[in-house]
């Protein structure tokens, strides 16, 4: 199991293009736009009296000939409560599942990633190729970087639907849609970029005073594994054995931290922060402690709603065999002040799916070395 853990929630290099709005794109001749809608209304549903639906769909932009990406963008119909959408390559081997997953545009339930492939988890695995949030915009490759996309290939978009943001608790049919620019593949020569994913544990007990049968750990991650999915609970567990943490009995603390030995060699050109309601801040390092220490993310007061990627002045290398840190500081007390978590029962918090849950992620856009 530890070995089957840590081959999923191995922070794989993901084929990705996720940068921030307007970053350094140059005009690029024979641009071709792409424009698809989800094929039928969605009207969101938590399972289990939970308060989070995340839903995928098979999507086919009907690219007519091999391409390179240069933008991409997520524009949700509902934006009041799509808390995220995640838009995955869909490889040849689990075309045939999607197709049959999807039902002619109804889509699927997929907490975790796309749920293609028959793995524990996908939320990691699965091959991105775009990610929106609050704040975010178009993902815009600079001149020379782009992502590659073949003729009739297809994609999953998958949304996050918090339903404790709904506007007067009204939950309304989402029909979102992707926008996707591209050039010729032929005689083009770019970059590939690529995503890294650094996650750290989330071990968040109920704040002094605050007592309820959710506070139990135990309890907590059954009620968790009910209102999301079965793997959630796995995902919690692996992130901690990954990260140097007894994956059953951690230790419960206001910070988070975990480094990663890179096994590869790249070079970083922009950082992102993920993290839910109860986030305060989050670091990226390279290499903390020694002399080539350097800084590659530093959002000291994080905004849900602003979740936008940073470019670095200058692009950083990172070699095979470095370290890169993610840390993270929360605030649990704000469950009981901010209006879409108040009214919940109390909580000990872990990593976690739904938007009542926590995650600290880092994300670093980068190419090859």
């Amino acid at each position: 199991m530890k070995l089957r853990i840590l081959s999923v929630l191995g922070i794989a290099v993901l084929s990705a293009s996720l940068l921030p709005s307007g970053a350094g794109a140059a005009s690029t001749p024979k641009l071709k736009r792409y424009t698809v809608t989800m094929m039928k209304a969605h009207l969101p549903s938590a399972p289990n009296n939970g308060t989070d639906d995340y839903r995928c769909f098979l999507l086919d932009p009907k690219v007519s000939e091999d391409s390179i990406i240069r933008t991409i963008q997520f524009i949700p119909q509902k934006k009041n409560y799509v808390h995220h959408a995640i838009i995955f390559r869909v490889t040849d081997a689990d075309l045939p599942e999607a197709i049959a997953a999807d039902k002619n545009g109804t889509g699927w339930p997929c907490f975790g990633g796309s749920g293609l492939g028959g793995m524990l988890s996908t939320f990691i695995s699965s091959p991105w190729l775009s990610s929106w949030a609050p704040g975010r915009g178009k993902d815009v490759s600079p001149a020379g970087y782009g992502t590659p996309f073949k003729k009739g290939e297809r994609f999953v978009l998958q949304v996050h639907y918090n339903l404790l943001a709904a506007q007067g608790g009204k939950i309304e049919t989402d029909q979102s849609k992707i926008v996707m620019e591209t050039v010729p593949a032929k005689g083009a020569t770019v970059k590939q970029l690529h995503v890294e994913l650094f996650p750290a544990p989330v071990e968040l007990a109920c704040p002094a005073g605050i007592t309820g049968p959710l506070c139990d750990r135990k309890q907590s991650l059954i009620d968790l594994a009910a209102r999301t999915s079965t793997t959630s609970a796995f995902e919690s567990a692996g992130i901690n054995l990954l990260c140097g943490q007894d994956p059953f009995k951690p230790a419960a603390s206001l910070t988070s931290q975990c480094d990663k030995v890179m096994n590869s060699s790249f070079t970083v050109i922009a950082a992102a922060p993920h993290m839910h309601l109860l986030g305060r801040s989050l670091k990226l390092t390279l290499n903390p402690g020694l002399p080539s220490e350097k800084l590659l993310l530093d959002v000291t007061n994080y905004n849900f709603d602003d979740q936008s990627s940073t470019v670095l002045k200058s692009p950083v290398a990172v070699k095979a065999g470095d370290i890169i840190r993610v840390e993270c500081t929360f605030d649990p007390t704000l469950r009981q002040k901010i209006p879409q978590l108040k009214s919940l029962a109390p909580r000990y918090v872990t990593w976690g799916e739904g938007s009542s849950d926590e995650m600290c992620l880092g994300v670093i856009a980068a190419t090859k070395a």
